[in-house]
């Protein structure tokens, strides 16, 4: 089923992340110095590794995808084997990483700063407000 697994290039990462962000393809094509025509095809080429990324991330961690957007880099799923809601996020900086829902007390966690980095990159390259705490 997943016979090639690889990341998006850098180049497709760029492209991908701006395109995420809104930004017009002929200004990407602009700014990279290739051709429109290129940007589409490159973009394509990132969602389908990326959808294959998270697909395969589901399927090892036994997560039943619900919905899916390669387009942002999330799904959502729920795991039967943890019985709980599950977020499979894509970063070009950190990778795919899985989150489950969970009521714990994050305060006393051994990786609490690793999610909080791992959170703050997310809330960046999705431009939203996170708090720092």
């Amino acid at each position: 089923m997943f016979n090639t697994l690889r990341y998006p290039t850098k180049q497709q990462g760029i492209i991908w992340l701006r395109r995420r962000q809104k930004d017009r393809p002929t200004d990407i094509a602009k700014d990279l110095k290739v051709s429109r025509p290129f940007v589409t095809m490159e973009q394509k080429r990132a969602e389908a590794r990326i959808k294959k990324l998270i697909e395969h991330a589901a399927s090892v961690n036994r997560v039943k995808i619900e919905r899916m957007s390669a387009r942002y880099g999330i799904a959502e799923g729920y795991c039967h084997a943890n019985n709980s809601r599950t977020y499979i996020t894509y970063s070009p900086k950190i990778g795919v990483l899985n989150w489950y829902e969970h009521i714990g007390d994050c305060g006393t966690c051994d990786i609490k700063d690793q999610c909080k980095e791992a959170l703050h990159t997310l809330a960046e390259e999705w431009e939203i407000h996170a708090t720092p705490n």
